[in-house]
């Protein structure tokens, strides 16, 4: 016995899937979301500046690094 082609073409011919002609709601979003965290990451990264306040006179202080913290004597 041979094989067999279960997916016999239609008087037509074979169908051509139809393109809708627009990029998709999920592509859309996607670039909506990827927008958002590279503003989110812009602002934290560049633009954020520490808070001044009373506790230490308005003036800003770096976070310590490694040199700072460490002990003499």
């Amino acid at each position: 016995m041979g094989q067999v082609n279960v997916n016999n073409p239609g008087p037509a011919g074979p169908a051509e899937p139809v393109d809708g002609g627009g990029t998709g709601l999920g592509f859309i979003v996607g670039i909506l979301l990827a927008i958002v965290i590279i503003a989110l990451l812009v602002y934290f990264l560049v633009l954020n500046k520490p808070a001044t306040g009373p506790a230490n006179n308005g003036v800003t202080v770096p976070s310590p690094s490694a040199a700072m913290l460490r002990t003499f004597g």
